[in-house]
Formats: C-alpha cells, structure tokens, sequence
C-alpha cells in the first residue's frame, strides 16, 4: 500500500491566502468547526467549496446589477423569460475570477467552475499532497510541485507508463570466436607442414605416384577451408530502444553482407579445390584401371586433372557471382520472445539475430547443392568402383572414398545444424565451423599421413639418387618412355602387376575346380 497514487478535487486552499472573504483556508476552518460545534459529519469538507458558492453567486449578482444600471434597468425587474437579462448575468458569471478559500476560483465560456486537481501519494503511513493541477480560463494547465515523489525502484526513479523494449543485436561472441580462430590457425599450420612434406619429398614414390601437384590444390582448399572459421561477425552484443521491427542498429548491416559473402565464396572455393582434385585423381586411377582391363590406351595428364579442377572452380564461384548480380543479399532480422529484466520489471530485453537473406535464395541454393551433390555421387561411384585396387602407389583411391563418405555425413550434419541453431549465433558459429574443420583434418591427414610414414622406408635410397643426379643436365625434364612420363609408366605396370594377380588367383580356383572333377570322376 506504502507508494499508491490518488488524483482527486483540491477542497482546501494549501496556502495561507487571505481571499475575497477577508479569510485564509484555515481561519475559515475555525469558523466552520466552531459554528458546527466540532462536529465531524461527511459534507464537512465541502464547506469550503460552499462557502466560495455564495461568494461566486454574490459577486454575479453585484455585477450584474451594476451592468443592468449602467443600461437604465434593474436587477429587482428580472424575470426569467427575459433573455437580456439572462445573457448578462451569464456572461457577469463567466467573468467571475476571485481567490475563495479552496483556491482560484474561476469559470470557463460554458459557465463551469474550473476546479483544482491534486495528486496524492501514501508516504510513510499518510497521505501527501505532492503536487496541484489548475487551469486557468484559457484551459492553461499549470502544475505546483509540494512534495517529492517516492518511487520504490531502482535508482528511485519513476516508474514508466508501459513495458521498455530493449532490443539487443546479438553476435557471435569474442571469446567462442578466438578459440575458433586458434583451432583454424592450427589447422592451416598442419596444412604448410603436410604441404612442405609434399613438396620436400616429391620424388619419393609414395608421394611422386600421387600427384604432388594435385596434393598442393587440395590443402590449398584446405586452408581456405580454414579460413572459414575468421569470416564471421564477432563481437559484444549491440544495445539499442524500440518498439518496432524497424527500430534497431544498422550501422553493421554492409559490414555483416561482405562477410557472408566472402565465407560463400571461401566454403565454395574450398571444397571445389579440395574435393575437385579428389575427385580428379579417382577419376585417372578409374581410368587406369578401366584401360587395364579393357586394353585401351587412355593417357590422363596432370594438367588435364587440373583442368578439371580450374572448370569445377569456375562454376561454383560463376554461381555465386550470378546469385550477387541477379538476387542481392539483405539483412533479415530474427526477432526473439522478450525476456523481462531481473531487476526491474519494466525493461524487457529482445534478442535480434541478423541473417542474410535473398529473396531467390532458395532456388540458387538449390543449384550450389544440386552441383556439389552431384560431384559426391560421381566420386562416391568412382570410389566404390576402383575399391578393389590394393596397389600401394595408387592408395588414395581407397582413403578418397572414406573422405567422400565423411564429407558427406559432416555436410549434412552441418546443414541441418545451421537451421536448428539459427537463434544461438555463438553455438551455430561453432558447429558449423568445428564440421568444417573437422572434416577437413580428417582428409587432409587421412591422405598426407600415410604418405609421411610410408616415404621413411625409402628416405635413404631417395637420398642416393637424388645426389646422383643433381649434378645431370637432365634432371629437370621429366623422364619419358614412348610419350608417357616415367610415373605414369610406374602406375600402369603396379595396375598390370595387380591385375596379373588376380587372373592368377581365378586360374587356381579354376584349377581346383577340374582337380575336384577329377577326383570325382576317377573315384566314379
């Protein structure tokens, strides 16, 4: 009950004003209570207002009698039907203006008394008056302060006529960002040494056989992988007022649409970069073995495989081009349920989470998946038709596959994550990041670590040739034999080697087969 608000009439004159009576409000009093005797009734407290009646009803008449002489009549000659009489006693009462003992007392142009208007509040047990309202005959409000208010809230303000909706921007935190970009930076260091490695040790068979060239694209694709996980808007969250949609910050909205774009651009250049040239080397390795069995002469360059690449490359990057020319991204605002302060009820606070969006982004996101999902299938069927080879120079055909298999699970786990979590920017921002990392560790060791422990066993006798033949005119161009480089020859006699074991394996069965017939027979 203690800080309750009460409006109501002023009945009493606050101040001590002598009025037309001769009287102040509490001389008045006196009088009043000393002619009642002191006895307390519930009218009492419209004396004041009673006694002004009169006085406003006696000032009428006097002026209107005066008026009514000045014109040659009478005020004992009125008579109700008599509207000229009626008008200036009207008009002499509109004009009445005079201090009374309940304040002012004052009328408008349709005769009413423009009464004060107090405003109360229960403070420590009592009511205070701690403020009066009054207009003036020109219904000019004017307000007199008496007494402060006491206000029961934090900081001892008042209180606000309705709910404060604070809208906050909300972003990806600092601190999820930094360990987000540590892991990112270690991944690209493991990425240099894996490349390092490749170029170090190039002519070692288990390197050379694989395409060296190839092997740089694809931790080039995996570092923009990497990269990735710096394109993301981090930072504290952006405080702002207001009760509309429209009613938040923009000052980052371009800065936000740059860096959507250029994680768009960096995921699909990472994953045509690294998956193209997987994707090109199972091809050869189908090709080789195709030719083996068919005993067509198919020869695949490396710079065809990066052709391929380049033409992967240049689709996806045309694709989102065509999507920022024809379809331009904006800022979509994501507004959540308020939640109310905990300290203050009056303050409720709204998350806004900011997305990009187009109006065509259905149908062009629907092109970038058809084409990526298109070149999964395609590896994941070259993968599954070249399983069979178990030559160790041509190893990657088989680890691709588990690369293929995993990219695809981690992609579709990440999809659907990046829609369910499109409210929670820091936990979106780590899933969708840590799947991408994940995934890109994972091959990028998959095919580089075996490499590494293989090329131990043959460091020294690459040590002797390598000391052989530097001193060689020759030793630049690469070596060939009837148009076909020396590693490409290599590959095709292990695929000739392998495919010669397995013809000997079927004979033996065959072999075992007539022998079971023949004992068969003779023993018939």
């Amino acid at each position: 009950m203690d800080g309750y608000l009460a409006t109501g009439a002023v009945y009493i004159n606050e101040k001590s004003e002598r009025g037309v009576a001769g009287l102040t409000s509490d001389e008045y009093q006196a009088v009043f209570d000393k002619h009642i005797n002191y006895t307390r009734k519930a009218g009492n407290r419209f004396s004041h207002w009673a006694f002004d009646c009169l006085w406003a009803v006696a000032l009428c008449l006097n002026n209107t009698s005066r008026q009514l002489q000045a014109q040659g009549g009478k005020l004992e000659d009125f008579q109700y039907d008599n509207e000229e009489y009626t008008h200036t006693m009207f008009d002499t009462m509109t004009a009445t203006n005079f201090l009374g003992t309940k304040g002012q007392v004052v009328f408008d142009e349709d005769g009413s008394a423009l009464s004060r208007q107090r405003v109360a509040q229960f403070q420590n047990g009592k009511v205070v008056t701690v403020a009066i309202f009054e207009q003036n005959e020109d219904h000019a409000t004017t307000r007199k302060f008496l007494d402060p208010f006491v206000w029961k809230t934090p900081e001892s303000r008042p209180p606000r006529d309705g709910v404060q909706v604070i809208r906050v921007s909300e972003h990806v935190t600092k601190e999820v960002y930094i360990v987000m970009s540590l892991l990112a930076s270690c991944g690209i260091l493991l990425s240099l040494v894996f490349m390092a490695c490749n170029i170090a040790y190039r002519n070692l068979p288990a390197f050379k056989l694989s395409s060296p060239l190839l092997n740089n694209i694809i931790l080039l694709g995996c570092i923009l992988g990497y990269g990735v996980a710096f394109v993301e808007h981090a930072g504290a969250p952006t405080q702002m007022s207001g009760h509309g949609a429209d009613d938040v910050d923009d000052t980052d909205d371009h800065a936000l649409l740059i860096l959507c774009s250029a994680k768009n651009f960096c995921l699909a250049s990472a994953f045509s970069l690294a998956f193209g040239a997987l994707f090109a080397k199972t091809w050869r390795v189908h090709v080789i073995f195709t030719s083996m069995v068919t005993n067509k002469k198919n020869l695949i360059k490396d710079r065809q495989l990066i052709l391929m690449v380049v033409v992967l490359v240049f689709i996806n990057v045309a694709i989102l081009v065509i999507w920022e020319v024809v379809d331009p991204r904006y800022v979509r605002r994501l507004l959540l349920s308020p939640q109310a302060d905990e300290l203050d009820e009056d303050i409720q606070y709204q998350m806004v989470i900011k997305i990009c969006d187009s109006s065509k982004s259905v149908y062009f996101t629907g092109v970038m998946y058809s084409v990526t999902g298109l070149l999964l299938l395609t590896g994941a069927v070259l993968a599954w038709e070249t399983k069979t080879v178990k030559i160790e120079a041509l190893n990657d055909s088989r680890l691709i596959g588990i690369c293929i298999y995993s990219v695809v699970l981690l992609s579709l786990i990440g999809a659907v994550v990046n829609e369910l979590l499109q409210t929670q920017p820091s936990l979106r921002y780590c899933f969708v990041s840590g799947f991408v990392m994940a995934g890109t560790t994972f091959t990028a060791c998959l095919l580089f670590l075996p490499k590494i422990r293989e090329s131990g066993m043959f460091r020294s006798v690459v040590h002797h040739s390598d000391a052989a033949d530097v001193g060689t005119a020759g030793s630049r161009i690469q070596e060939n034999v009837g148009g076909k480089s020396l590693s490409l020859l290599t590959t095709e006699l292990a695929v000739a080697k392998d495919r010669i074991r397995e013809l000997d394996k079927r004979l033996m069965e065959k072999e075992n087969v007539i022998k079971s017939f023949e004992r068969t027979a003779s023993i018939s």
